[in-house]
């Protein structure tokens, strides 16, 4: 799959040159935004006391027990999953007016695109088409002409990304989920998970980025020879990692600290385990 700002590759892509691709923190921003969507206010989920025991044996020690952070769903009535485009749009609203979120939900399909990019994410791949719209304007730039570091400044490409994204609140943000994840299930189960929970997709995707191998510095790359403007890692170990991975890793790593941040906060949020 082609890539806006660095198409990098281990074996040459099979994917058309031509195909801009999208920032790989917008297909984050995407795949949390409409996860979150369910409900017709930004409600913020407060964790509530679990109620004190009975009065305990005074020979015997009690325990408390854990109450489970995932907020209960509310009462909504949701559309059907294709009838949920302007409900969802709407809801999504009520949590960030950011400019990318609100070009984000213009688009259609969104419950299934955004589950689409979840499951992609989860697999390593890159879901480059759905996120077409939000392709980077400018390209990635590095610190000589064939080989050398990624500039610093190119980074700065996707601060406004990010921000979109933590400028919502996690724990609303989990709270929005579970009231429509009745959609999220459904459009889940025709991509062919029958039996599936779209739980296990949220946490495979985080886990997929969480994985993406760590760097030092600037990872330094070199231009592909027959192809001008894409680039590969000079590090085997990033060399080999996956699309995603990769993409993740043109963020810079002050973004990538604040998305992952953002993500795990969200599944501590939802009770939601990631290794």
């Amino acid at each position: 799959m082609a890539l806006n700002d660095l198409p990098l590759h281990g074996a040459p892509p099979p994917q058309r040159p031509s195909r801009p691709a999208a920032s790989p923190t917008r297909w984050i921003i995407v795949a949390a935004v409409v996860v979150i969507a369910g409900s017709f206010l930004a409600l913020r989920w407060m964790i509530r006391s679990q109620p004190e025991p009975a009065t305990p044996t005074p020979t015997r020690a009690t325990d408390a027990g854990v109450p489970p952070r995932r907020p209960r769903p509310q009462a909504v009535d949701l559309p059907p999953l294709d009838q949920s485009d302007a409900v969802v749009a709407g809801m999504i609203h009520a949590l960030s007016a950011h400019p990318l979120i609100t070009k984000l939900i213009g688009s259609t399909g969104l419950v299934r695109q955004a589950t689409l990019v979840v499951q992609q994410i989860g697999d390593g791949k890159t879901p480059a088409d759905p996120l077409n719209a939000l392709r980077p304007a400018s390209r990635l730039n590095i610190v000589g002409a064939d080989q050398g570091p990624i500039d610093p400044a190119t980074y700065a490409r996707w601060n406004a990304a990010t921000s979109a994204l933590t400028s919502i609140d996690p724990n609303d943000a989990a709270q929005l989920y579970v009231n429509t994840k009745t959609l999220f299930d459904a459009a889940y189960r025709d991509l062919g998970h029958p039996n599936g929970d779209f739980d296990e997709a949220v946490v495979r995707a985080i886990q997929t980025l969480a994985a993406t191998p760590p760097v030092t510095g600037n990872p330094e790359l070199i231009r592909h020879a027959d192809r001008p403007g894409y680039f590969e890692h000079v590090d085997s170990q990033l060399a080999s990692a996956l699309p995603v991975q990769k993409q993740f890793l043109l963020i810079g790593p002050d973004n990538r600290q604040r998305v992952m941040a953002w993500l795990k906060s969200l599944a501590a949020a939802l009770d939601l385990k990631i290794d």
